[in-house]
């Protein structure tokens, strides 16, 4: 039953820690609907030129930069690993974003900035993987400035899975997934005004032509031959490719019930 989904929390830590770890090696991150998606965050979040934005579990500043090129905000990302705040300085250098884009090693939980800040704070496919997601929300509204909008891209249950299905995806990806009015929930308990909430079915071959789309033939092509020599190297990484097809197909099987929604409200 979804009821019980949100409470996968013994293993979440080290199975998202071990899942990241292995992103920032490859050098991937991805969300949800792609650049589509991220569009229709930013549209719903009133970004614009001017604008200072907090986006919250940035990877690797895929979407800080897309953001600062794109509608000409300042943007503040931060992220735990100290792999993907490297990698996301050396995508704002070369892409000619240091004006405008800055990195941080920072917790969600304990954000190292004054309040009143951010005129959004924004996310995607971050909430699903913080535990404490009150203690979050209140950090979020907190740096945000009176009516700034507080955002975020999510994975979103669309129809209900079976309970397999959700423990395999905590035990794989350490991450506790909700459905469309389990996010909205969060955002009304923080007193957070306009609360609204869309979500989207997505099918798989679309999701990996959104991924594809985002990188050229060699950077994806290189991703990948760099997942293969984890494989070779890491007997971590291998116990992690085992146990994720330990049961292959629910690696399709999530596209049945599986989609993402933009969550949004103001302070």
């Amino acid at each position: 039953m979804v009821a019980n989904m949100e409470d996968q929390s013994k293993p979440r830590k080290k199975a998202a820690d071990r899942y990241f770890e292995f992103q920032a090696v490859m050098g991937v991150t991805k969300h949800m609907g792609g650049v589509k998606a991220t569009e229709a965050l930013a549209d719903s979040c009133r970004i614009e030129k001017d604008k200072y934005i907090l986006d919250i579990g940035c990877g690797l500043g895929r979407t800080a930069c897309y953001l600062a090129k794109t509608y000409g905000c300042r943007v503040m990302g931060i992220d735990l690993s100290q792999k993907m705040v490297e990698q996301s300085r050396m995508r704002a250098k070369k892409e000619g974003l240091e004006d405008k884009v800055e990195f941080r090693i920072a917790d969600a939980r304990y954000l190292p900035f004054e309040a009143n800040t951010f005129d959004a704070v924004i996310g995607e496919s971050v909430l699903a993987f913080i535990e404490d997601r009150p203690g979050a929300f209140r950090e979020f509204v907190r740096v945000a400035k009176p009516g700034g909008s507080i955002g975020f891209n999510e994975c979103t249950w669309i129809i209900s899975p079976p309970e397999s299905l959700v423990k395999y995806l905590s035990d794989v990806l350490g991450a506790a997934f909700l459905t469309p009015g389990g996010w909205r929930e969060i955002w009304e308990k923080s007193d957070l005004q306009k609360v609204s909430g869309l979500s989207y079915k997505v099918r798989i071959l679309e999701q990996w032509g959104y991924e594809i789309r985002e990188f050229d033939f060699k950077a994806y092509s290189g991703a990948w031959f760099r997942f293969w020599l984890l494989l070779v190297k890491s007997p971590e990484c291998r116990q992690w490719a085992r146990k994720t097809l330990s049961m292959p197909g629910n690696i399709l099987a999530v596209f049945k019930y599986f989609g993402y929604g933009i969550y949004v409200g103001i302070k």
